[in-house]
């Protein structure tokens, strides 16, 4: 089942369609929650499609079954995708051969509710009309809620006592499930990694991340004043020894660019999450894309280690967290998980855990000698040492003990130090899942990011096998024949080039207009080639 909320900025669409994403997982439903809003307070267009399957499932669908409207207006623009029954307000006059009506605002208006509450009775009447039981909506809205919710089941109980129509059955289908949202994952993983500082500048779609650290007792989360600072703390707090993370997007990224450099320079380990959004510059602030692949993969000036990954689902932003935080105190350089706003600002069912903190040996005893903390050593590795141990970091060449140097010799031999990183790195990330390899056919769509959900519906559907790849720094591919597809969320096809790079020839399916692609909407490009 498809269903989307529809309404515009202040109606509370984001909080209506987790809650009705919650009240499928208790019913045991596998579901998926797209948000879609505009960058604005009030007013606009907003809309939330929630999606439930009795199979596992990582993207919503392009039809809905269902379509409620908080607001006349918002009609238009989505009567085109409905296939089922329009829920909204009797007060709307909207012309559809199918739907459920009920004085919505008037019933809120008579309960002394906020107006908002409107999207508490809009999900109640959908619910009661599709045979869902009262007691399910009311237990979701207190889980949600808390005491501020205690009101809204008056709202619940109008609307249940007073509409008596029937158009289709919800039933339970297993064990309840937990929603899980992106932000969350990524921010559960860095955390069981052992992630204690994260710092961040607000800017969508990677502010989630802050607000869920900030609020978890686990780290220290900070918004200093810019994005340059949050990179600094953060190195910073990886010199005294503790692991830090920092997110951004696009815009922000490219603030920290000389900080980046500085890192693989001093080789000092930092997470960086950059989680797309559309641009170039501002773009479209609140919506999809994956237009920084080449700028996540060359962040910044000169050449030193750096470990990129893009997670496929919300589940596996989890892991790939996780695994970053350690992978970049493993190897003492920067690492970069490249995600997306619509992984980060949706939502599934998903189960977390797994992730450890992989010890790394950290010399921490008062000395009078200073460390050697950049010695040459055969893998590229060098022993670390924090305060207050007497230990220099240095953003010049320098040598062993981190004093600048411009000595050739010195500056070949160190420079070959850090770059012998990336073969030890390459050798760990090939027993890391690196891609994920799912054969049904001998003709391949390729990807990556959020499009994984949608492509691996499509391709079980039509025959086709899938390489979906994880990380891109190193990267790794399986062996790939026949006609292949790419599908992203770009304008010239970035995964698509270092595909052909490697001598593929490729077809491309892509969108770059900020939204993010269906089961439906890909089926139909994959047709159109085939034609």
């Amino acid at each position: 089942m498809n269903v989307c909320i529809a309404g515009a900025a202040g109606d509370g669409i984001r909080g209506a369609g987790v809650i009705l994403g919650k009240i499928f997982c208790k019913l045991g439903y596998s579901v998926f929650v797209y948000q879609e809003y505009q960058s604005r307070i009030r007013g606009g267009h907003n809309a939330s499609v929630v999606r439930a399957s009795e199979r596992e499932i990582n993207s919503h669908g392009y039809y809905y079954d269902a379509l409620i409207c908080l607001r006349d207006y918002v009609f238009e623009k989505h009567v085109e995708r409905l296939r089922g029954v329009l829920v909204c307000d009797s007060s709307f006059n909207l012309e559809h051969d199918r739907k459920v009506e009920f004085p919505i605002t008037e019933t809120v208006k008579k309960l002394n509710l906020p107006d908002i509450s409107r999207n508490i009775a809009a999900i109640s009447v959908f619910c009661k009309s599709f045979g869902i039981e009262a007691e399910v909506v009311e237990s979701v809205i207190r889980e949600s809620l808390g005491k501020a919710g205690e009101r809204n089941l008056e709202v619940v109980r109008a609307v249940y006592e007073n509409l008596d129509i029937t158009v289709g059955q919800v039933r339970r289908v297993g064990e309840r499930k937990e929603l899980v949202s992106g932000a969350k994952a990524i921010a559960e993983g860095m955390l069981d990694a052992g992630l204690k500082f994260y710092y961040a500048y607000p800017m969508t779609p990677a502010t989630p991340i802050l607000h869920i650290l900030a609020a978890d007792n686990r780290c220290v989360a900070l918004q200093p004043e810019s994005e340059i600072a949050a990179i600094m703390m953060a190195i910073g707090s990886a010199f005294g020894g503790e692991r830090a993370a920092v997110g951004t997007s696009g815009g922000g990224f490219a603030l920290m660019s000389e900080s980046i450099s500085l890192a693989g320079m001093a080789e000092i380990p930092v997470l960086i999450i950059l989680a797309q959004r559309s641009g170039p510059s501002t773009g479209m602030a609140t919506f999809t894309a994956q237009q920084d692949l080449y700028f996540a993969l060359n962040p910044a000036h000169g050449e030193f280690p750096l470990i990129v990954a893009s997670p496929l689902t919300i589940e596996d932003s989890y892991r790939l967290a996780g695994e970053l935080l350690n992978l970049s105190w493993k190897f003492q350089t920067p690492a970069i998980l490249l995600t997306e706003k619509h992984i980060t600002e949706s939502y599934t069912t998903a189960k977390l855990g797994g992730v450890v903190k992989k010890e790394v040996e950290i010399f921490r005893e008062k000395s009078s000698e200073i460390f050697k903390r950049y010695e040459i050593t055969e893998s590229g590795v060098s022993p670390y040492a924090s305060p207050p141990a007497l230990v220099k970091a240095n953003s010049n060449e320098h040598d062993e003990y981190g004093f600048a140097t411009d000595d050739a010799e010195i500056a070949t031999e160190m420079y070959a130090k850090r770059m012998r990183k990336e073969e030890k790195i390459a050798k760990v990330v090939a027993n890391l899942e690196p891609y994920i390899e799912i054969k049904n056919g001998k003709d391949w769509i390729v990807t990556w990011g959020s499009n994984f959900g949608a492509v691996k519906e499509v391709a079980e559907e039509l025959g086709f096998s899938v390489a979906a790849v994880r990380f891109m720094r190193p990267l790794f591919l399986p062996k790939i024949s026949g006609e292949v597809f790419c599908v992203e969320c770009n304008y010239t096809g970035l995964l698509a080039r270092l595909l052909e790079a490697e001598g593929l020839e490729v077809k491309r399916i892509l969108r770059w207009d900020g939204r993010p692609f269906t089961p439906e909407e890909i089926r139909r490009e994959v047709e159109r080639w085939a034609e």
